[in-house]
């Protein structure tokens, strides 16, 4: 048995520094060009396993040297990587990345080989917490969760980036977490939905709240230097993050759902899970890249 079982994307990320994010228009200089490891379902199934879980990914890579680092990297990081599909036909997908020096980033993502994923040719494994994200198509997003609730798996949507047509799985996972350009969208779309186009909402937990319909037991809304929001049909918890020096926020989102989902398959209350998950991504941003940036346990044991 798993602890987490995540449903996402592998990506080589191509890694810029630069003194900040260009304008339209406008050329900037590059200070560094990094190749490392990233996308969603890597990020967040590393996240997991650096805090212990035992942990499986499914995904879908290139048959190419990419792919073949990325396997290498879960591998090494003592994640299941079995149910990965490799696909001779394209490449693995890859992301350019731009990092400012305020630790602000800039993503553009080509999906590749993560566009091929079929869950029709998934070997479900038992596990006790079934996380994805949307850097996948919807219809493999929408079967892994089929799969999870028929084996009674708690499931969690990260639904990052922000695609409207995946309104209806938000309504369909027990748990989902959120930034705030992807609450504004979903929250919108929502609204419009309820007949109530063009609300403006005065704060993220009111937003949130438009979420909660379905199988939906909590909306988490995470804001950065600000932490997160619990959001649930009964209360609004909000969870503060340290002060910290941020070096590059590419992934912490990604640390953030991997250490909750981790930390929730081990057993922890879902406030205390939280709170992990904001230390653990105020850690992250401390250094630079995704999955290399992703925190060990012993990491947050230590002031």
């Amino acid at each position: 048995m798993y602890d987490v079982l995540v449903c996402g994307s592998l990506n080589m990320d191509w890694v810029a520094r630069v003194a900040h994010l260009p304008c339209p228009g406008e050329t900037v200089a590059g200070t560094s060009l990094q190749r490392l490891p990233g996308g969603k379902g890597l990020n967040q199934a590393i996240a997991a396993a650096r805090l212990g879980a035992r942990t499986a990914i499914i995904g879908a890579c290139g048959d190419d040297a990419d792919g073949a680092a990325l396997l290498a990297t879960l591998a090494r990081e003592q994640v299941d990587h079995s149910r990965v599909q490799r696909r001779s036909e394209c490449a693995t997908g890859l992301a350019q990345v731009l990092v400012a020096d305020s630790g602000e980033n800039a993503i553009v993502v080509h999906s590749a080989a993560n566009g091929t994923l079929r869950i029709a040719e998934l070997d479900w494994a038992p596990t006790r917490i079934a996380l994805a994200q949307l850097e996948t198509p919807l219809v493999a997003v929408a079967a892994f969760f089929e799969a999870a609730r028929e084996a009674g798996v708690r499931t969690m949507l990260n639904p990052a980036p922000a695609i409207v047509d995946a309104l209806p799985l938000l309504a369909d996972v027990d748990l989902v977490v959120l930034n705030e350009i992807e609450l504004a969208v979903f929250s919108a779309a929502a609204a419009r939905e309820a007949g109530a186009d063009g609300i403006r909402f005065a704060r993220p937990v009111d937003a949130a709240m438009v979420l909660l319909e379905g199988r939906c037991q909590a909306v988490i809304v995470t804001l950065g230097a600000e932490g997160a929001w619990l959001v649930t049909g009964e209360d609004a918890v909000h969870f503060p993050a340290p002060v910290v020096t941020v070096v590059d926020t590419t992934g912490a989102g990604d640390c953030f759902c991997g250490v909750l989902a981790a930390a929730l398959a081990q057993g922890l209350d879902l406030e205390v899970a939280i709170a992990r998950a904001v230390a653990a991504a105020s850690r992250a941003v401390t250094r630079s890249g995704a999955a290399p940036s992703m925190p060990r346990v012993l990491e947050l044991e230590t002031p």
